[in-house]
């Protein structure tokens, strides 16, 4: 692995995820669910073309051959995120949402909440590229 390219690699999975913040951006659970919605609305391959980190993220891991616990959680985290949405979209869909949402929908997204994954993502990338 070339150590050079670790911090590219980390600010750029870092960047996917700001756009991925942008396009999510809500007050609370139910602005963030209905912001995922119309993306899916928009197709299928919209929705999962609005991921770009995991694609990205699944790239680097093919690229250095990564095998390590830190990167099998980045990838478990991510395809988790992705598919937990579609089943809420699927309960939104039914208007069956509180089988699959433990909180009520008017739940505030704190800042922290909003940003954990700015912070969680790129460090789990870093730790899985270190020797």
């Amino acid at each position: 692995m070339e150590a050079t390219n670790l911090p590219v690699e980390v600010i750029v999975l870092l960047l996917l995820e700001l756009y991925e913040l942008s396009w999510q951006q809500a007050n609370t659970i139910k602005g963030l669910l209905e912001r995922t919605y119309l993306r899916y609305k928009e197709g299928i391959f919209y929705f999962f073309l609005s991921h770009p980190s995991f694609y990205y993220a699944l790239y680097v891991g093919l690229k250095y051959g990564l095998t390590n616990i830190w990167f099998l959680a980045l990838l478990f985290l991510k395809f988790m995120d992705i598919s937990y949405k579609l089943v809420l979209i699927k309960k939104l869909e039914e208007n069956r949402l509180h089988e699959a949402l433990p909180i009520p929908p008017e739940t505030p997204i704190t800042p922290s909440m909003r940003y954990l994954n700015l912070l969680l993502y790129p460090l789990l990338l870093f730790l899985a590229m270190q020797p």
